[in-house]
């Protein structure tokens, strides 16, 4: 996830770190909480020691927080998933994963992996809290014990069965291995953390009512309001995904061919190409060939890179992408495993064969075309 406004603060292992400015707003909350906790817990600090407690908590527990989103891309990328980037912002931090887990098994260890990093990180400073009050080091005790908490509730927290966290891909995970389909185990698992974020929701209305005239801090009830609407949102994109990813789970490959398939002799010349066939008709699919046999896909924009007085002795297999560089797929496959192997590879175009011979190519717009048919709204 990139937000707008996000500053880049650097990069771990080639996993680029942001910070969003919305991020300063909960810092400073988390920062504030502490001061007034080391007051309450009857740490015998003094002013300036509770400021320092609460800026270093805070700074501290988000530093947590990467350490349990990277937690997450680490395990990505040993599953072979690319990374996009971690953002901090409002509601903590989040990791984007640009791939969904290819089993239920691999989004178990993916998603369990960020709240067992925040368990290992409570453990960690648990023994430090321990060390701490045996050497009567208050400062160091409060700070160990803020930290002891705070990681211990992130784990939990993101343990919620509310999809997308962690919980809540748990969840879609033993869904999927049971229904088979990722796409439905995706439209449950978005019901779900609709009700659970509708009883955060409530629970916060609750507590901020509850306590307006006995608490001077009510107003911190009002946070579960505030995630729980957050959550909330995000289980109505998932659901409306869940949808598009069903239709396509229930589309075959080949409902999604381009309209056209035209060969092209693999010594055609660029001028060729670009003068005769594709004013002819720019909307196929151009699979080059030779003595017959498939070798390659070429299109328009393939021609950019040769100079125009060159056009007329280049010919279309200096250009062409050779099919022994291309993924391909069969025509009984799903739309949706297309759409996964074009972001997979980041191709623009897939051929797509049955039994050995080439039928035609799916692009990410012949699909969503197919899907506008079906009556479902591109995402």
């Amino acid at each position: 996830m990139r937000l707008r406004w996000t500053v880049r603060i650097g990069s771990i292992a080639g996993i680029e770190i942001g910070v969003h400015p919305s991020w300063l707003i909960v810092y400073a909350l988390f920062a504030y909480s502490a001061f007034e906790g080391s007051s309450l817990l009857d740490f015998p600090l003094s002013h300036a020691q509770r400021v320092a407690l609460g800026l270093t908590v805070s700074l501290l527990l988000f530093a947590s927080v990467v350490v349990h989103e990277f937690a997450h891309a680490f395990v990505a990328r040993r599953q072979g998933i690319p990374i996009g980037n971690i953002t901090l912002f409002l509601f903590g931090g989040v990791a984007t994963i640009l791939r969904e887990p290819g089993s239920p098994s691999d989004e178990v260890w993916m998603a369990g992996a960020g709240p067992l990093a925040s368990f290992c990180l409570s453990a960690l400073f648990g023994l430090f809290w321990l060390v701490f009050r045996a050497l009567r080091f208050e400062w160091g005790w409060a700070l160990a014990e803020f930290l002891t908490l705070g990681n211990a509730l992130l784990g939990l927290f993101n343990l919620l069965p509310a999809f997308p966290s962690d919980g809540g891909r748990i969840v879609r995970a033993a869904l999927w291995r049971t229904l088979k389909s990722q796409a439905r185990a995706t439209g449950f698992a978005a019901l779900i953390s609709s009700v659970v974020a509708s009883l955060l929701i409530l629970a916060g209305i609750a507590f901020a009512i509850l306590s307006y005239h006995s608490d001077p801090n009510w107003s911190f009830a009002l946070w579960p309001v505030v995630i729980g609407g957050f959550l909330f949102q995000a289980s109505l994109v998932s659901a409306r995904q869940a949808r598009i990813n069903l239709a396509l789970e229930r589309m075959s490959v080949t409902e999604c061919l381009s309209p056209k398939l035209i060969s092209v002799p693999a010594e055609t010349s660029v001028s060729a190409f670009v003068s005769s066939i594709v004013v002819g008709d720019p909307s196929a699919a151009y699979a080059v060939v030779d003595d017959g046999r498939f070798i390659g896909l070429i299109a328009v924009r393939d021609t950019g890179a040769v100079p125009h007085n060159l056009w007329d002795v280049t010919p279309v297999r200096a250009v062409m992408t050779p099919a022994h560089r291309m993924p391909s797929i069969n025509a009984d496959a799903a739309a949706c495993d297309a759409l996964s192997q074009l972001e997979l590879h980041t191709v623009r175009e897939l051929p797509v064969f049955e039994g050995g011979s080439l039928m035609g190519t799916v692009t990410h717009d012949t699909i969503f075309a197919a899907l506008a048919k079906k009556g479902t709204a591109q995402p």
